[in-house]
């Protein structure tokens, strides 16, 4: 029996009396005689096949109610006639050895079935999930226009011969259920918040009748946007919208890439301002209530990053669209008087303060955490300033402040700080907003009063659990937004020449010698700071490099290659410290036609990127590619594992993925 069911359940050769036939007709050009014997012998051939195959059948038939015979006569017909479709096939080649009659009204092979494999009436179907062990098909078959969960499991032919192995499979129709499921997906509700970022901007200096107008102008347009979606739109306050509608109209507006964000842009001010919106999602929630919130978070996430773009929400992640525009300056100052008045009261009910910058601090993190000092020795409280010294990018600005009488042990390492540190302590974060980012995310978890300042464009992991968040996209460094907050705390004559001048140098770091992303605001700050003291000259001793470093530079300048749209790369195996790739990245800038550098360099065991943009670039998007943040003009990541080629290589994709979305953009 084991040689025959070998034997039975071999493949047909149907394709090699093709193949003899056409070999017959070729040699009937040579000799017709032996065309004849061939055909005839071809014909005597198949008609020996169709024998054989009709015995096979027979016996397969035979085999089966062998096998089915220990369970009577009246099971037998039952799965035969067993509602659901049911087959039996070898395990190695997938071959039907059998079927039951709703296996072939479904596929609509009856008597072929037996001829065909598992694979040719179902392509879908890899049955290597038995193989490993399961017994259901992971996902859903198509076949035809039904649906099936399949099921199986694997069952010897004969126990002396394993390696001749046959599979069960049946299928459960479950075509309504799916049908349902779908429409059950596409009708769940998105709920939308729409802002316009710039309202007070857009209606300053603008008459009564010019209000009106740009404000009609952004309904049409947000208007003529959800008109297909058959969603529902509300006006609730002036530059407010609430957008509700099904996940399926959803999904059209968002391949779209919202294209309401482009066209509200082409509406003007008589002065010259742009309208832009920024729209917070929530979806995929449990309720009304949750996509609400998620919306709320999203629209706040749209606003930290800068507003003009879409931000989506779901339980688990965020999804980002837009924000390829350059942040636009708010020229009031009332949030930060507001924060710097909350920020006073937690100094006063904290036992002591801690201020902690980003990971490799540069002047813009330390000066900012200098000007925190400043506000918190004035309330006579315990203040320190968390750094790792040894990885701080402003190693000349730490040398300069701890030479200073007030400071001496101010500045300590994470370690610790995580001793002097009690349940009132007072944690103040400058210059970022994600928590693994800080100098010790230990220390952040371990606080529960935690106060944010920072410039740079929220990214999708950021702390959360704050008591007072100063986020402003538009400004150009952190110290720029404590020298404003200081203008609240602290008298100027209070304030150290030397605090001023690490503020100062933050400042001009950032803006690069107040070239880029400067503002009125910004020279405001600057010229407070010149009040307190600060000297330029001082400043600028601080960015002056040496005869190495400089050299430095120029190596790294001189492998740079043009990536297309004004965006060069540089790479260098050589190793550099951070300071010296950073100014390489500066320097790039000014060459003629160049928008924007991206510099990858190797610092210890890690890959460092280092960007830098004149605004119209927003390289902080490339860097979110890689898996690092900053903000729209300058941005860094930092790549634990891989080479200097592969990370190149990534920094390629990042810049073609970014242009491709500013183009797609205009």
């Amino acid at each position: 029996m084991d040689k025959r069911l070998k034997k039975l359940l071999q493949p047909g050769h149907q394709f090699y009396f093709i193949i003899f036939l056409l070999f017959v007709l070729a040699c009937a050009y040579i000799s017709i005689p032996l065309a004849v014997v061939g055909a005839l012998l071809d014909g005597f051939l198949f008609l020996l096949y169709q024998y054989r195959e009709r015995t096979r059948r027979r016996d397969i038939i035979r085999y089966m109610q062998t096998v089915t015979l220990s369970i009577g006569n009246a099971t037998h017909a039952s799965i035969t006639r067993f509602p659901m479709p049911t087959a039996i096939a070898q395990a190695a080649t997938g071959e039907i050895v059998w079927t039951n009659d709703a296996f072939c009204e479904t596929t609509g092979h009856f008597e072929s079935a037996l001829n065909e494999k598992l694979s040719d009436l179902a392509p879908e179907l890899d049955t290597r999930w038995l193989a490993e062990g399961k017994s259901q098909y992971p996902g859903e078959l198509r076949i035809g226009k039904n649906t099936f969960w399949v099921f199986g499991n694997l069952m010897s032919a004969n126990e002396s011969h394993p390696e001749e192995t046959l599979m069960l499979i049946y299928f459960v129709p479950c075509t309504e259920l799916t049908e349902l499921r779908a429409r059950y997906t596409d009708s769940r509700p998105v709920v939308a918040i729409i802002s316009i970022d710039n309202y007070e901007e857009l209606m300053k200096e603008a008459t009564d009748s010019e209000k009106s107008s740009i404000l009609a102008d952004i309904d049409k347009k947000i208007s003529e946007w959800t008109r297909e979606s058959r969603a529902l739109l509300r006006k609730y306050d002036r530059d407010k919208y609430v957008f509700v509608l099904e996940d399926a109209d959803f999904e059209k507006l968002q391949k779209k890439k919202f294209s309401v964000l482009e066209s509200v842009r082409q509406i003007q001010s008589r002065s010259g301002v742009l309208a832009t919106l920024s729209i917070g999602i929530g979806k995929d929630g449990e309720s009304y209530e949750e996509n609400w919130r998620n919306a709320g978070v999203a629209l706040d996430m749209a606003l930290s990053r800068g507003g003009d773009q879409a931000v989506i929400k779901t339980r688990y992640n965020f999804d980002f669209f837009g924000g390829l525009s350059k942040e636009l300056e708010k020229h009031t100052k009332v949030k930060s008087r507001v924060v710097a008045s909350a920020l006073v009261q937690l100094i006063r009910d904290s036992s002591n303060v801690m201020v902690m910058g980003h990971k490799m601090s540069d002047m813009d993190a330390f000066g900012a955490a200098v000007g925190m000092a400043c506000a918190v020795r004035h309330r006579d409280k315990p203040v320190y300033i968390v750094i790792n010294e040894e990885r701080t990018m402003a190693r000349d600005l730490v040398e300069k402040i701890k030479a200073v009488p007030e400071y001496e042990d101010v500045l300590i390492g994470p370690e610790e700080a995580m001793v002097k540190c009690d349940f009132n302590t007072l944690l103040i974060v400058v210059d970022t907003n994600r928590p693994d980012y800080v100098e010790s995310p230990p220390l952040l978890q371990s606080l529960n009063k935690v106060a944010v300042v920072a410039h740079h464009r929220r990214e999708a992991s950021y702390i959360e659990n704050f008591a007072v968040n100063l986020h402003e996209p538009y400004a150009s460094s952190t110290c720029e937004l404590v020298s404003e907050m200081l203008q609240y705390m602290v008298p100027t004559s209070e304030i150290l020449k030397v605090e001023a001048e690490c503020m100062l140098a933050g400042i001009y770091l950032d803006t690069k010698g107040f070239k880029v992303k400067t503002g009125v605001r910004t020279f405001e700050a600057a010229a407070y700071l010149k009040r307190a003291g600060a000297e330029m000259s001082q400043v600028m001793k601080l960015f002056q490099c040496s005869f190495d470093e400089y050299i430095a530079q120029q190596r790294i300048i001189a492998c740079a290659r043009d990536c297309g749209d004004g965006i060069v790369l540089a790479a260098t195996k050589d190793e550099v410290d951070r300071a010296t790739a950073a100014k390489a990245a500066d320097n790039l800038l000014n060459i003629n036609g160049v928008r924007a550098s991206v510099v990858v360099f190797p610092n210890g065991d890690d890959i460092i990127v280092s960007a830098r943009s004149d605004g119209t670039v927003n390289v902080q998007l490339i860097m979110e590619y890689l898996g690092g943040g900053g903000n729209h003009s300058s941005a860094g990541a930092q790549i634990m594992h891989g080479s200097v080629r592969e990370v190149e290589v990534d920094a390629q994709n990042a810049i073609a993925r970014y242009q491709k979305s500013e183009a797609e953009e205009d």
